[in-house]
């Protein structure tokens, strides 16, 4: 079916930049206005650095924009254990799509690539806030786990849960409040996340010869997905993925196959575990994909025997 529009461009970024009248204002203040002759020095460092980096996203040339592309590409395709990386990554991206979208137009091809990276920094950094096992199938077990241990309080407790969840009172509403607050923040990272990866989608349908990208893009988003336990949409967009990259018989893409054919058979045993869902065909699909996987890496041995 058809998919929700995308919303392109500048719209998808998250970092805003101070106007030229509000910065002169603040140079102002801190230079000698009545109301703050005793500006703090920490102010004036701040707005020089602050102007330093408006001066270079002016003078931004293509080859700085490749230099800072690569070094976010690179951030992304790292070992990421905090978030700091994502961060840095997300910045560089910014400003990269921020020179590409004024200079080519935001759904111009040249920045197809950005948009895609943007969207798997902000999902990196939302899957790391959201859950630090990292993997849905772990993540499922973990609170499969909690949901049974908290049954079997239940019962043994029986009325004294209700009295101590009253008792509760201001603090359980202040820690509801809380989650919900943390729950907001990653809706909105993991929105802007598909944002961006759908804008990358449909910059590259309207081109051609773009199958691998098209492929990653909805590999992207079925993890992402996968990571919100939307276990069907993942499923098809694993799906579309495999079957444009299959088509396309691009020489090199057998181990990208494969490992697409090993997620989508983890979708599948994780929508198995939905409540009307058909289990043994669920399980059953989700073998073959495995077994596709398998042949696929067992071709690649066959003709490179190094290949393991």
């Amino acid at each position: 079916g058809d998919r929700r529009q995308s919303r392109g461009g500048r719209r998808t970024t998250t970092r805003t930049r101070t106007t030229k009248r509000k910065r002169t204002a603040r140079i102002m203040a801190a230079e000698g206005a009545p109301e703050a002759s005793h500006a703090p020095a920490k102010e004036a460092e701040a707005i020089a650095k602050e102007e330093e980096e408006e001066e270079d996203q002016v003078a931004m040339t293509d080859e700085a924009c490749a230099e800072k592309y690569a070094k976010a590409v690179a951030i992304i395709n790292g070992d990421q254990s905090d978030g700091d990386g994502y961060d840095a990554a997300i910045d560089l991206l910014t400003d990269v799509l921020e020179f590409k979208c004024e200079k080519h137009g935001e759904l111009a091809i040249e920045c197809a690539p950005a948009f895609y990276n943007y969207g798997l920094a902000l999902f990196g950094k939302a899957r790391l806030e959201n859950d630090v096992f990292g993997e849905p199938v772990q993540k499922a077990m973990v609170e499969k786990a909690i949901h049974q241990l908290k049954q079997e309080a239940e019962k043994e407790q029986g009325e004294s849960v209700e009295e101590e969840d009253a008792g509760a009172g201001g603090s359980g509403a202040a820690a509801a409040e809380e989650d919900e607050e943390d729950l907001e923040a990653e809706e909105n990272d993991m929105e802007l996340a598909w944002r961006n990866l759908e804008t990358a989608r449909l910059i590259y349908s309207k081109q051609g010869k773009h199958e691998k990208e098209i492929a990653d893009v909805y590999a992207a988003l079925a993890e992402l997905s996968m990571e919100r336990e939307d276990f069907e949409t993942s499923i098809c967009d694993f799906k579309e993925a495999i079957a444009i990259l299959a088509a396309s018989k691009l020489p090199g893409c057998e181990r990208i196959l494969a490992e697409y054919h090993y997620k989508l058979s983890l979708a599948l045993q994780l929508q198995s575990k939905s409540a009307n869902a058909n289990q043994a065909q669920l399980l059953q699909e989700s073998q073959e994909q495995v077994r596709c996987a398998v042949k696929l890496l067992s071709s690649l041995e066959e003709e490179d025997p190094s290949v393991k």
